[in-house]
C-alpha cells in the first residue's frame, strides 16, 4: 500500500513538473504573448472607461512586451513592438492625468492600436 501511494505521488510530481515546463514554453511563445497582449489591450480601455485602476493591466502588458521583445529578431516585428511600447508609455502618461472624455478616448484609441499591432504580430508569426 505504501509503495503504491509513493508511486502515485511520484507520478503526480512528474506530471505536474511536465505541466509547469509546458506552461513555461507557452509563456515564452511569441504568438501566445502577442495574443495575450491583444486581450489585455481590450481590457485597458474598458477598465479606464469604467473608472477602474489600470496599473495592473499596464504592468502585465509591459511584462508581455519585454518577453516578446526578447524572443523576436525580425526587424519589421521589432519595429511594431517599439511602436506598441510607445503606445503603452502614452497610456501611462494619460492615465496619470485627471479623467476626462478626451483622455478616455485617447486611451481607447491607444488600446485599439495595441490590439491591432498585436494582431499584426500574431499574423506575421503564423
Amino acid at each position: 500500500m505504501f509503495t503504491k501511494t509513493l508511486f502515485s505521488l511520484g507520478t503526480a510530481l512528474l506530471m505536474s513538473t511536465a505541466a509547469l515546463q509546458a506552461s513555461a514554453i507557452t509563456i515564452n511563445n511569441p504568438v501566445e504573448l502577442a495574443k495575450k497582449q491583444e486581450l489585455l489591450s481590450k481590457k485597458i480601455a474598458a477598465s479606464y472607461s469604467e473608472h477602474k485602476d489600470i496599473s495592473q493591466v499596464l504592468h502585465r502588458l509591459e511584462e508581455q512586451q519585454l518577453r516578446l521583445k526578447k524572443t523576436i529578431h525580425d526587424p519589421e516585428i521589432s519595429n511594431m513592438i517599439d511602436f506598441l511600447q510607445l503606445c503603452l508609455e502614452n497610456i501611462k502618461s494619460i492615465s496619470l492625468q485627471p479623467r476626462s472624455l478626451s483622455n478616455t478616448e485617447k486611451i481607447a484609441d491607444l488600446g485599439a492600436s495595441i490590439n491591432e499591432g498585436s494582431r499584426y504580430i500574431v499574423q506575421k508569426l503564423n
